[in-house]
């Protein structure tokens, strides 16, 4: 049976460290002697003791935690964003803490509040975008340091994100030399990442002598973008059939204009993708297929479609890690090593569906 220690005291006489030692080791276990580590870990092992470290918190103007804040934990993207940089803070020393905003206003400032609230030593945060409340995120950045990872606010808050001209122009550039030119099927513009990327596609598609088409109905503010992307190619496949059957409008879910279509992301591809199959329309790049369809961020799912979806793949591991980096360096007060915009670029993944 483990020992019981009611006290950090208790605790500390029990290990033979005095009780500042063992709060240092608290606040970062590197910074005492690895004989006197060694010591503590045993005798944590042996014993249920577990610090406070929220009542311990409380007495200092900044703690080892560092907050988080993302729109949707169940997105896959975020999920795998999330996962990476609690490990890499962990590994830093830092107590991670995420904070979803669920796509909410209210939330996302609640989640603002909350992170000054505990007084962490900083926070790396997706924000929503569009309907962000920027004086509320500006109140923290004065605060303490902040980095937004991909997504970015107006000002000099530092950002790590994708660079959507270098992804968007290689897919384009690939799906006219592999097929027909691509159609874009646009999300609504929940942040800067869905402008973005369709002025890149518009961009690459008069670089290659091509004229852009865009579809999708982008007015309404939403984040199930499985979901209308299902409803729209259902709507456009409804009213044209096989694509080329009947002409469609550029940006208008009204026919669909062609047969190899680019969605903004593969959550959007998802739908569109369910909602073909449920036509009878066969996707892939064979000859005896109805469309090609292809998408960006290489969500882990992407490779799990019937058929497997290609893609863009963002670069996950050196957005979080850049991210982390950042941060770190803002409050090592290392501004010499601190970029106002990192874009990093993106890989081109070929799989069955275009």
């Amino acid at each position: 049976m483990p020992m019981t220690h009611k006290t950090m005291e208790d605790f500390a006489r029990s290990c033979g460290v005095s009780r500042p030692t063992l709060s240092k080791y608290f606040d970062d276990p590197t910074s005492v002697k690895p004989a006197t580590r060694k010591r503590i870990e045993e005798a944590l092992r042996s014993s249920d003791y577990q610090p406070n470290l929220f009542a311990r918190n409380l007495n200092r103007k900044r703690t080892r935690a560092i907050g988080i804040v993302v729109p949707t934990v169940t997105d896959p993207f975020y999920s795998e964003m999330v996962s990476r940089i609690e490990l890499r803070l962990r590994d830093e020393g830092y107590w991670p803490i995420v904070i979803s905003s669920h796509g909410s206003t209210e939330l996302e400032m609640e989640a603002t509040r909350t992170i000054l609230s505990l007084k962490v030593s900083g926070a790396l945060i997706a924000p929503l975008g569009l309907r962000s409340d920027r004086r509320t995120l500006e109140k923290l950045t004065q605060t303490m340091p902040v980095v937004y990872f991909d997504t970015y606010l107006e000002g000099g808050t530092p950002f790590v994100g994708n660079n959507n001209a270098q992804s968007v122009s290689t897919i384009v550039d690939y799906l006219c030399r592999s097929g027909d030119a691509p159609v874009y099927f646009d999300i609504p513009h929940v942040n800067h990442n869905s402008p973005e990327r369709l002025n890149s596609y518009v961009a690459a598609m008069h670089q290659l002598g091509q004229e852009p088409v865009v579809v999708g109905n982008t007015r309404d503010y939403t984040w199930d973008f499985e979901r209308i992307g299902y409803e729209q190619m259902e709507q456009m496949l409804g009213a044209s059939g096989l694509p080329g059957k009947t002409g469609g409008l550029p940006g208008k879910t009204r026919g669909l204009p062609g047969k190899t279509i680019l969605c903004a992301n593969d959550r959007l591809a998802f739908g569109v993708m369910a909602a073909a199959f449920a036509k009878g329309l066969k996707i892939g790049r064979k000859a005896d297929c109805d469309l090609r369809i292809a998408a960006h961020d290489d969500h882990p799912l992407s490779r799990y479609t019937c058929p497997a979806l290609t893609t863009i793949a963002q670069d996950f591991a050196a957005m979080a890690g850049r991210s982390v980096e950042t941060l770190l360096a803002l409050l090592n007060e290392d501004r010499a090593n601190v970029a106002p915009k990192v874009s990093l670029d993106a890989a081109l993944v070929m799989r069955q569906s275009a």
